[in-house]
């Protein structure tokens, strides 16, 4: 599972880097499309895992959806408490928070492929928790910069 992770986050970062260091204005250039790219290769990922098990999803969707959502909460909660705890701004605390519910779900939906392949069912969550993440991330980033963006840099 370690090698998993080397090829899917390390090599990945350190290849990003190691181009943004040679070529930069390469790299410049490609940042306004790589967020395109990104999207469409996660939705692509997302359809992969759900078409082929959409029957299992649908007969436990209320399981793994609580689960989802509760956990997407509780990382919430957690990283608010956490900053709050800390001292931390606003702005941080609502970073923190961010930070914590965002994982990676992609590299969660991949090891699962990849390490427990007689299990079809354990790259669901993983693809499921990307389509929440997006869906809740994208209100969650509304009510931030509405309702607190006169206070970014005060104290709760």
């Amino acid at each position: 599972m370690f090698v998993s992770i080397v090829q899917i986050v390390i090599i990945p970062i350190g290849l990003g880097l190691l181009l943004n260091y040679k070529f930069p204005n390469f790299c410049e250039e490609l940042k306004n499309y790589l967020p395109t790219l990104s999207a469409v290769v996660i939705a692509i990922i997302v359809a992969g895992v759900i078409g082929p098990n959409k029957a299992a999803i649908i007969e436990s969707s209320a399981v793994i959806l609580a689960v989802i959502v509760l956990q997407y909460f509780i990382a919430m909660g957690l990283g608010f408490v956490v900053g709050y705890l800390s001292g931390m701004k606003r702005k941080q605390m609502i970073t923190i928070a961010i930070e914590l519910c965002f994982q990676n779900s992609g590299l969660s939906t991949s090891l699962a492929k990849t390490h427990f392949p007689a299990l079809t069912l354990a790259t669901v969550p993983g693809a499921l928790y990307s389509v929440w993440q997006n869906f809740a991330g994208s209100i969650l980033a509304y009510i931030f910069t509405k309702y607190f963006q006169d206070a970014e840099d005060s104290d709760i």
